[in-house]
């Protein structure tokens, strides 16, 4: 009885507190014994951590409760809490397996809170809020301060990659570098890397003090970066234009003009403020975000707004990124409009 009242706790605060393991750890359970209640697992919300302490004491005056949940971030003999990709791509993964499902990418030069370790892989935490693991061939681990320093550039300019590659000192290559990779170039004209690796730079790269005049943040300019995504074949989990998924091309978009959007569709569906998108989607603007549900009340796709009917979207149905019309005659236009569920304005 005291451990079914005791797991019906633990699920109540896991909803009220950590409903999402996409952005939080509560991995929680019960242990009852001649010496009282024992709450074990690990999770990076010390809040709920507390609140089911303090409830379950509540149950009964009688029950001694001991608390032996491990907070996160909790790493082996004083390891870093931070680390910043190394590689041009890493991918994050369900759970700490190369053969798991792939659940995001992060790219070169952005920073990562490390949770915790569980062999050569790492729980990290995106600076999107996103979490998964992540092997630590693809990271650099740093202290906080170190990593800040890295992000803010202080050993140069801060810069980002649009297409670029960087080459050594032999012409050799060194790395390709996806959309929205972060690089320091030195005053020598050299570009840093994360794992103080050195080399000349070509290609599309901007500082990044001028995003904001080369990308701002309206819906025509949103829609025009999106151009250069035309073609780029759809992965599931990818935010990079060698395989993205459709939550992940607009997170990217929106990030490139300078606005964080979370990962997920669903997640993005939740922030914004609602749009009615009026007979033949005339009130429809460009830059506007749309949202679709294959199972009711389950919201799996999201697009681009073009304005009015059009859309651009990464998507299984073209095999990548493309534009459609939702009023177009291909019956997979036509399927988006029975399944279409919302617009949202992110752009006041």
């Amino acid at each position: 009885m005291v451990f079914n009242r005791l797991s019906n706790l633990v699920d109540e605060v896991r909803a009220e507190f950590a409903p999402d393991p996409r952005v939080s750890v509560f991995e929680v359970e019960v242990q009852v014994g001649s010496s009282g209640v024992t709450l074990q697992g690990v999770s990076s919300e010390p809040a709920a951590v507390e609140a089911l302490h303090q409830r379950a004491a509540l149950l009964d005056s009688g029950i001694a409760v001991h608390d032996t949940v491990t907070r996160l971030p909790h790493l082996r003999n004083g390891a870093a809490t931070h680390a910043v990709v190394s590689a041009a791509v890493a991918p994050m993964m369900a759970t700490p397996l190369i053969s798991d499902s792939q659940v995001s990418q992060v790219v070169l030069g952005h920073r990562l809170m490390v949770l915790r370790q569980r062999g050569r892989w790492l729980q990290c935490r995106s600076d999107d809020g996103y979490i998964g693991w992540i092997h630590r061939g693809y990271v650099v681990p740093m202290a906080e301060v170190e990593a800040r320093v890295w992000e803010i550039g202080t050993e140069g300019e801060a810069c980002v990659s649009l297409g670029a590659e960087v080459r050594g000192d032999d012409g050799e290559l060194i790395l390709r570098l996806p959309w929205g990779a972060r690089v320091i170039r030195r005053g020598d004209g050299r570009v840093l890397l994360p794992d103080g690796r050195t080399g000349e730079m070509t290609g599309d790269i901007i500082a990044v003090a001028d995003m904001p005049r080369r990308f701002p943040t309206h819906g025509e300019a949103i829609c025009a970066t999106a151009s250069a995504w035309v073609g780029a074949p759809y992965l599931w989990g990818g935010v990079t234009q060698a395989g993205v998924d459709c939550s992940g091309l607009v997170q990217v978009l929106y990030r490139t003009h300078g606005l964080q959007l979370p990962r997920d569709s669903d997640q993005q569906a939740r922030t914004g403020e609602p749009v009615e998108p009026g007979r033949g989607w005339a009130k429809l603007r460009a830059g506007d975000v749309l949202f679709f549900a294959e199972e009711a009340d389950r919201i799996t796709h999201v697009t681009l707004s073009l304005g009015g009917c059009g859309i651009v979207h990464a998507s299984l149905g073209n095999g990548g990124v493309a534009r459609n019309s939702l009023l177009g005659e291909l019956e997979y236009e036509k399927e988006l409009g029975r399944i279409f569920v919302c617009a949202r304005r992110m752009i006041s």
